[in-house]
């Protein structure tokens, strides 16, 4: 790439950025402490079975048998501070997000817990098609080599449980909820929210501790009148790295605590709802939930020693409180990685399996409306890295729902193409 391409340019294949280098004023911004990003991600896909009737209160589902079609942008400028006059290795990252097409895609027509293609349910604002919010003001200091704090407005993605094989944004992996992060925890955490933590990192793996206010801020420009006003949500994780097989793997475990008001399953309907959990006004709630989580990843094939290129094996389990969180525990596993295929492309591949537990305390009411049951998935897909800039993903899901008494087994299926702006 070079500052001769544009848009337009016959290099424009072979460049890093869909946009290119902007006649060098990319390169040039980064020089001067600010670096730009983006990611321009649509999905396309369909649901076979899934919900076969709606529950007689009103909630955002959908009936199955339908194809939609989502798209959500992300842009991102992260600052240098020390080049603005902060400390040394300081940084600021500001975000913007939104969606556009049918909010959620088919997310919620399948009847299962964890949302299908969850990043079509990013940024959280189901009425609010194609407004940009900012989702992401966030300061990340170092301290010193085993010390690093942040604090400020900041997303959920990737702020815990993350594996080598499974998680991320769902741009470039898996696109269920399941295989992107845990489902149990996430309920009643607010994408968007702020927060103050700390990482520290050692030789042998991080240690990562982390207070959020619970309210979700997406739809908030920067109002910080009453953080931490409905109580707190704070976490631990501690990840150690393995190296079995003499190839890199680690092993995390973590919890988390909220004390903050949720609602009891005893009186009221489960979710879905409006993620993150709803509270309804007028009904009984509870005031604290917990959550304690561990997953692993371990690469079985390293295509070149040194470097964390290859494939391996990924899980994670983890128990809850069943009420009001409600999943009292849930498992996955799968295999997943680089592809050696088309050795000259980044391609990534995947297949993972879920089960969801179901909580035991659902009142009378929820169990008659949603027959609440154990569910279970299993998701694949192959990403082919077209350009180095847009990859494609088709991507298929079996899905047999917990809300038993409105869904039947569902089965997934669609494509996806990221564009790395």
């Amino acid at each position: 790439m070079t500052a001769s391409c544009s848009p337009l340019a016959s290099c424009g294949a072979e460049r890093q950025y869909f946009t290119g280098d902007w006649f060098g004023y990319r390169s040039g911004m980064k020089e001067r402490g600010v670096a730009f990003s983006g990611n321009s991600t649509h999905f396309a896909f369909g649901v076979e079975g899934g919900i076969e009737r709606l529950p007689p209160i009103p909630l955002p589902l959908e009936f199955g048998d339908t194809f939609e079609y989502t798209g959500r942008g992300e842009y991102d400028l992260k600052f240098d501070l020390e080049k603005f006059g902060g400390l040394p290795y300081g940084s600021l990252l500001v975000r913007a997000e939104h969606w556009y097409g049918e909010y959620g895609n088919v997310s919620l027509n399948t009847g299962s817990l964890p949302p299908a293609v969850f990043p079509a349910l990013l940024p959280t604002a189901p009425n609010d098609q194609g407004e940009l919010f900012l989702t992401n003001f966030v300061i990340t200091q170092p301290l010193s080599e085993s010390l690093v704090l942040y604090g400020g407005k900041k997303d959920v993605l990737g702020a815990a449980d993350q594996d080598e094989f499974a998680g991320g944004d769902g741009t470039e992996q898996f696109v269920n909820q399941a295989f992107i992060a845990n489902p149990a925890f996430l309920l009643g955490l607010p994408y968007t929210g702020f927060v103050v933590g700390a990482a520290m990192p050692q030789s042998w793996g991080m240690v990562n501790v982390f207070a959020y206010d619970p309210k979700d801020r997406t739809t908030d420009f920067f109002d910080i009148d009453d953080l931490y006003a409905n109580g707190v949500i704070v976490g631990t994780e501690v990840k150690v790295n393995t190296g079995a097989f003499d190839r890199p793997g680690d092993v995390h475990v973590g919890g988390m605590w909220k004390k903050v008001d949720l609602t009891d399953l005893q009186f009221n309907e489960p979710p879905p709802g409006v993620y993150p959990q709803p509270v309804v006004p007028g009904f009984q709630t509870k005031s604290d939930s917990w959550t304690l989580y561990s997953g692993f990843d371990q690469y079985l094939k390293q295509f070149e020693a040194g470097e964390r290129k290859g494939w391996g094996l990924f899980g994670r389990a983890s128990i809850s409180d069943g009420n009001p969180t409600p999943l009292r525990y849930f498992l996955s596993a799968g295999l997943g990685g680089d592809s050696k295929l088309r050795a000259e492309r980044k391609d990534k591949w995947g297949v993972g399996w879920y089960y969801v537990g179901s909580s035991t305390e659902y009142g009378p009411l929820p169990r008659q409306l949603f027959g609440p049951r154990d569910g279970t998935g299993v998701e694949m897909f192959y990403n082919f890295q077209v350009r180095p800039w847009m990859n494609i993903t088709p991507d298929v899901q079996y899905i047999k729902p917990d809300a038993g008494a409105l869904a039947d087994e569902a089965f997934v299926y669609g494509l996806r193409m990221n564009v790395i702006l």
